[in-house]
């Protein structure tokens, strides 16, 4: 036996599913720029204590990209 959904259980659902995929993709963004910033940031304050003139930031900044990169892939796989 089926079980009979009513009209306004369905268009409930449907606006809930339908908020859920954009939070989803408008979060996508700070995936990205938080992990980046945070590692940039990181890499300057190491620069900054050991001398080392950008090297460090720009380990940072690459670094931050890639797990930004990953954790984006790995939402939108899901």
């Amino acid at each position: 036996m089926s079980k009979k959904i009513k009209p306004h259980e369905s268009s409930t659902k449907l606006i809930f599913s339908t908020i859920f995929l954009v939070g989803k993709y408008l979060g996508l963004g700070w995936i990205i720029i938080t992990p980046t910033i945070i590692f940039t940031f990181g890499g300057n304050f190491l620069d900054n204590m050991l001398n080392l003139g950008y090297l460090m930031t720009l380990m940072g900044l690459m670094i931050g990209l890639i797990i930004g990169i990953i954790g984006t892939v790995r939402i939108l796989k899901s």
